[in-house]
């Protein structure tokens, strides 16, 4: 529903007219809109994650665990096009009490990049990956993902696949592992 009508559109009673339940039965389990939405952002980055993991964790250097991570990820965000607008579009709209973004930085952004920053801090260890600041190159890395997600959510037909492979190979280029 939020990927074809919008964040603002959608009410508590819409989704669940959409989902094919009650208003209570939303509201028995999540106390508002912000605490549904936070929590289907949250799902769709776990289950990017149970996607992802098991592929970069099967690889056994740094080197190949960097192209797994932009691999799968991109090939995530490629088969899960509709998820991927809808969790786009609650994240750039979705407020805290505040008034501030409630998907930006601090604990989040340290949760999503961190082990990103341990596969380059490692690679550079390893004399697999060249001198660059892990942490700076592995904002560089989400930033690019997550404008792939974006462009995807803008435009539903957009081709990945030559786009992912020129990423992929522009990163592992900066990163010293070519």
């Amino acid at each position: 529903m939020i990927a074809d009508d919008g964040y603002s559109k959608a009410s508590l009673a819409r989704i669940a007219r959409h989902a094919g339940i009650s208003k209570g039965v939303i509201s028995y389990h999540f106390d508002g809109k912000e605490e549904l939405m936070t929590q289907v952002v949250i799902q769709l980055f776990v289950s990017g994650g149970e996607f992802m993991g098991p592929r970069i964790a099967a690889e056994t250097t740094p080197r190949a665990q960097l192209h797994a991570y932009l691999e799968s990820n991109l090939e995530y965000i490629d088969a899960n096009r509709r998820y991927i607008a809808t969790m786009t579009d609650i994240v750039v709209n979705l407020r805290d009490a505040d008034g501030r973004l409630r998907f930006e930085g601090g604990e989040d952004e340290e949760a999503i990049i961190g082990p990103l920053v341990d596969i380059l801090e490692r690679g550079q260890q390893a004399g697999e990956l060249g001198e660059f600041d892990a942490r700076v190159m592995a904002l560089q890395i989400r930033d690019a993902i997550d404008g792939v997600a974006g462009r995807v959510a803008r435009n539903g037909d957009f081709d990945i696949a030559p786009y992912a492979a020129q990423l992929i190979t522009n990163f592992e280029r900066a990163t010293g592992a070519v």
